[in-house]
């Protein structure tokens, strides 16, 4: 079997944005979060072997979350989370934070 050129440049045009995504991803330290209650009831923060609680406009810097997900939940029954907005804004501690809202 013999390849022309033709299939040849289809393949590699193919496989280029692979190879374009894979340069871009660089390997960091530990990345940190921060979140940031808006509410007005206590909200839960779970992570790997650990739970924390956020007050009402407190906020947590949480751990590393490439090894473990962050999973964020209402503390009572009529608490609700409207909006969560993930952001870099003037404020943040950490570099990215996570504000959330509700009531």
């Amino acid at each position: 079997m013999t390849f022309t050129p033709r299939p040849l440049m289809c393949m590699a045009l193919l496989m280029a944005p692979f190879s374009v995504f894979a340069a871009t991803i660089k390997e960091t330290g530990a990345a940190e979060l921060e979140i940031s209650n808006k509410t007005r009831h206590p909200i839960n923060v779970f992570q790997g072997q650990w739970k924390a609680v956020v007050l009402p406009d407190e906020r947590l810097l949480t751990q590393d979350f490439k090894d473990a997900s962050l999973t964020v939940s209402t503390s009572t029954p009529e608490a609700a989370i409207r909006f969560v907005s993930l952001t870099t804004g003037k404020g943040c501690k950490a570099k990215i934070c996570v504000l959330i809202t509700g009531n």
